[in-house]
């Protein structure tokens, strides 16, 4: 959206602002209209059983699905601007704080196991899971005083965590979940003002209560300790905004789904226009969310009409909006909150009988993956030879994934000096998927060029990331936040696809979750033998890992050619991910807490640490896939999600640790 010059006062700009949206409105009513045989006064008011089918499809469908475009985007826009401020995060929306996928996962779990109570109040439910979800972030961010960037990172892997909640309950539940899912992922088709009436009756008593507490809110943005000594009861103030915009998100959720970045868009937008009350911010905010989401849902219609293609309207408001949240990243973000990059505890040197736990761990669960099962009859241990057969692919593609995560995990972060770099966190798992669903599209058939197209995009993500951060020092916060915003970009186009109906989609969907219930011998053995190809070709690069770990300036000083050295480490961080993400999908988050761990347990030189974290991640992602076909027998959670769904708790301790 192009705007006017900002050196219009704001009268002009606001004049501006309300005339596109009157406009886009007359535009959208002339372009959806269908001769109905009668002026538009009478269509539009006149009695349903006088109206043709068009003028019955205007007063009843095309009409309320206008209106409540503009409503839903205003009342996301005010929920942006309310967040911002209760928060001082100008990067905080519903999106970037789990807000709305808590209301998401809360509507999905109620209707596959509790549907009775669907029928109850539905924006009941989606209330008490924005709230859930806002209350976890909160407690992860709380911490040095809610920080911008902690919240942020808080509620973006939250995100995931319930993207991953999620993918395993439609695993289990295709059919009852596929409707919903293709749902909340942002549609406006209307069947009547019903839901236009009580979406704007509730928007308007929050409203109201918002207009009430507008000048204690506006004296947030003093700090805490001025707007207290102002009589400001922070505190419960804060408490009441953050209530009342968990409410205003749940309300769109329960009604027309997730409408990707609308509401972070259209606030950002309304704080560059000048205006400097919280009052006037929250007012611009609306009309630009308003004409933003009413744009964005008249092309799609305009296309559907055109071409026949039916694509979700919160699938593509979250596509046009992740390059937002990556430029607001670099010009909204405060000062970083990792001042020091070094180790954030104390390591302790390993010893000799650690080593010896990690074999015998290794080796007992190992044994137990091939031969420990459970069946009709319960537990039991099979010698079976056939059984083996059949187990051991498995368990050979499931520790050949964990050893290039964890591999491509240390590499990340020691090159990048960032804690909390993962293959999964910076985006270049999501980047490989994008590469092999864009292959999929231009009707590659040869695994081998999806495999390519895969890996490519995985190189194109990670030096994507670090040229965005190439003038910033390479700060961990920003580089982990710019790959997050990237994989919100590629998984927006993933869910562009998925729902529009693609019959693709669900064999797409059990390849996104990391089964290994594909493996073959042949394609198992491959994979083992080039995961341990790569970590040997790996273990040469330790000693320029080390030298990075001091800095950059310092390690050039000392004869490393770090230009070269990153470029290498680059190349082989993005093989080794999207070749692990190729065989368990995106989500895992092995290749974070592995090196984490090695650390702990005292391998804190690179060398050693390369070594340890690969067996950790051997027995993790051995262990996942055997959990994940036990714990629901007969049934099966893949091995990726089942690691993502026990690697996503060690985040959250993390975040607290940080």
């Amino acid at each position: 959206m192009v705007m006017p010059s900002l050196y219009l006062d704001n009268s002009h700009k606001w004049r501006w602002i309300l005339s596109s949206l009157l406009l886009l409105c007359l535009i959208s009513l002339s372009i959806l209209w269908r001769d109905s045989g009668a002026p538009a006064w009478q269509t539009l008011f006149a009695d349903a059983e006088s109206l043709s089918l068009d003028g019955l499809l205007l007063q009843t469908s095309v009409l309320p699905r206008l209106v409540m475009a503009m409503l839903a985007g205003g009342v996301l826009a005010v929920c942006g601007v309310l967040l911002q401020q209760l928060t001082r995060n100008p990067l905080a929306a519903d999106n970037t704080l789990a807000v709305s996928s808590g209301a998401q996962i809360a509507l999905l779990i109620v209707t596959l196991f509790f549907p009775k109570l669907m029928l109850w109040r539905a924006d009941v439910w989606a209330f008490v899971g924005a709230l859930i979800s806002m209350a976890v972030v909160l407690a992860l961010s709380y911490k040095n005083g809610l920080h911008p960037v902690r919240m942020i990172l808080a509620g973006l892997i939250l995100n995931l965590y319930l993207g991953g909640i999620s993918m395993t309950l439609m695993l289990f539940y295709s059919e009852e979940a596929r409707g919903i899912m293709q749902w909340s992922s942002g549609s406006l088709v209307q069947d009547g003002w019903q839901d236009v009436q009580a979406l704007a009756l509730r928007a308007g008593m929050v409203f109201v209560a918002i207009a009430v507490l507008a000048q204690p809110l506006s004296m947030l943005s003093l700090g805490d300790e001025q707007a207290q000594s102002l009589g400001v009861p922070v505190l419960p103030l804060r408490l009441i905004g953050l209530v009342l915009a968990a409410f205003l998100c749940a309300s769109v959720v329960s009604m027309v789904g997730m409408m990707g970045f609308a509401g972070l868009a259209a606030a950002a937008a309304s704080k560059h226009l000048g205006l400097r009350s919280f009052k006037s911010q929250s007012l611009a905010a609306f009309a630009i969310g308003a004409l933003l989401l009413l744009l964005t849902d008249t092309v799609l219609q305009i296309l559907a009409l055109r071409t026949g293609w039916l694509l979700s309207t919160g699938a593509v408001t979250a596509f046009i909006g992740a390059p937002l949240l990556l430029w607001l990243i670099f010009r909204a973000l405060p000062k970083p909150l990792v001042q020091d990059h070094k180790d954030y505890a104390h390591i302790a040197p390993f010893s000799r009988p650690t080593i010896a736990i990690m074999m015998v761990l290794a080796l007992t669960v190992l044994l137990v993956s091939l031969w420990v099962a459970q069946d009709a009859h319960g537990w039991h241990i099979s010698l079976d030879r056939d059984a083996w057969l059949l187990r051991y692919p498995r368990l050979l593609m499931a520790a050949a994934a964990g050893i290039m995560l964890a591999t491509a995990g240390v590499i990340l972060q020691r090159m990048t000096l960032n804690p909390m770099a993962s293959p999964e966190l910076l985006g270049i798992s999501a980047g490989t998927a994008a590469g092999v669903f864009i292959a999929i599209l231009l009707g590659v058939s040869s695994s081998g060029a999806v495999w390519l197209c895969g890996i490519g995009a995985a190189i194109v993500t990670l030096a994507a990331i670090l040229f965005c951060n190439r003038n910033s020092g390479l700060q961990p916060e920003r580089i982990l936040l710019t790959g997050m915003a990237i994989a919100a970009l590629f998984d927006a186009l993933i869910n562009v696809f998925l729902a529009a109906g693609d019959p693709r989609a669900q064999s797409v969907l059990v390849w996104l979750s990391g089964s290994t219930y594909q493996a073959t011998p042949a394609l198992a053995q491959g994979l083992i033998v080039a995961a341990l190809v790569l970590l040997v070709l790996s273990l040469p690069l330790a000693r320029c890992l080390g030298l990075l770990s001091l800095n950059s300036a310092m390690a050039q000083a000392l004869g490393l050619n770090v230009a070269l050295t990153q470029k290498a480490l680059v190349v082989l961080a993005a093989i080794l991910t999207a070749l692990s993400t190729l065989m368990l999908g995106p989500m895992c988050f092995v290749g974070l807490w592995a090196p984490h761990l090695a650390k702990f347990l005292g391998f804190h030189k690179p060398l050693h640490q390369l070594m340890a974290a690969a067996t950790i991640a051997v027995i993790a992602m051995v262990f996942a896939d055997w959990l994940g076909r036990q714990i629901v027998y007969p049934y099966e959670i893949p091995a990726g999600l089942m690691a993502t769904l026990l690697g996503g708790a060690y985040f959250f301790r993390l975040m607290r640790k940080l």
